[in-house]
């Protein structure tokens, strides 16, 4: 299948990215649910994952953030069709080629769309990530890789500003360091290569050491380097996000406390005063008491 029909664009509109389609006859694109804006009504959807992901692929994509069932967009009609999606969070989309036999591993709710020959699952090895976490990252990951042997598509959305980074391995290695809750994805795997980046390359370390680092707050980072020489014609692809999501969690979570505590304290206070909900509990009480008496 050819992808040239999809005629995707990334449209910046007042600082903002949506990424638009305009399929061809026949095209078709798999996306995340929640990301839809707006789609022509003659644009077929339905669910793919029961004849395409499978049904254990559905439960570990949940586990990582996304939606348990695929929607696939079809045009099924002579004319060209329009579609357009949203990133999850305000940031930037991004479109990476998936090439045959290779893993790529992405943060939970990053996924916007994909050609309908990638398969879109989770890693939920928690053993494997457990250094991931140390390093104030996730664990775990929404992965992709191509089911036909052939090229395909992502597109990425970023918490903020996006930047790729290419790694060199081997005897002229290059260091990343990567703050917490930044790092967005990788290729964590070529198979073809016999190279499984992850497992070898992604390691917990400190920018000028332990001690230092926990005087900066940088004692425990995400390590990306080839520290065995391993591989001298090999490149880690990396992406990072500009904007720390953990942030806006935890902005969130103090609204909620805030909210909460707020709540509890008009609560107390209706309680003090004696509002008109307590009063009425009062006589309603009276009136069950008085019944027994005369019971």
């Amino acid at each position: 299948m050819s992808y040239s029909g999809l005629n995707d664009e990334i449209e910046t509109i007042n600082g903002h990215n949506k990424l638009n389609f305009n399929l061809e006859p026949n095209q078709s694109i798999i996306l995340e649910p929640s990301t839809l804006i707006h789609m022509d009504g003659k644009l077929t959807l339905e669910p793919t994952m029961f004849y395409k992901s499978g049904f254990f692929s559905g439960i570990k994509r949940s586990i990582t953030g996304q939606s348990f069932i695929d929607s696939q967009v079809t045009n099924k009609t002579d004319n060209n069709l329009k579609i357009s999606l949203c990133p999850p969070l305000l940031g930037t989309i991004n479109k990476i080629e998936i090439l045959p036999n290779q893993i790529w591993r992405f943060t939970p709710s990053s996924f916007i769309a994909c050609t309908s020959n990638i398969l879109v699952s989770g890693n939920i090895n928690i053993f494997s990530n457990f250094k991931s976490v140390l390093a104030g990252q996730n664990i775990v990951y929404t992965e992709v890789s191509t089911q036909d042997g052939k090229s395909g598509i992502v597109w990425i959305s970023a918490h903020g500003a996006l930047e790729k980074h290419e790694i060199q391995m081997g005897k002229n290695s290059e260091t990343l360091l990567i703050n917490d809750g930044v790092f967005l994805g990788m290729l964590s795997e070529d198979k073809d290569k016999k190279i499984n980046y992850w497992e070898q390359f992604v390691n917990v370390g400190s920018a000028n050491g332990f001690f230092k680092g926990l005087l900066t707050g940088t004692a425990l980072m995400m390590r990306i380097e080839d520290k065995n020489n391993l591989h001298n014609d090999s490149k880690c692809i990396v992406y990072t996000q500009s904007l720390n999501i953990r942030n806006l969690h935890n902005y969130v979570q103090s609204i909620a406390i805030s909210s909460t505590s707020q709540n509890n304290s008009n609560i107390g206070l209706s309680l003090f005063r004696g509002g008109d909900n307590i009063s009425k509990l009062y006589k309603y009480e009276n009136k069950l008491n008085n019944l027994n008496k005369n019971t």
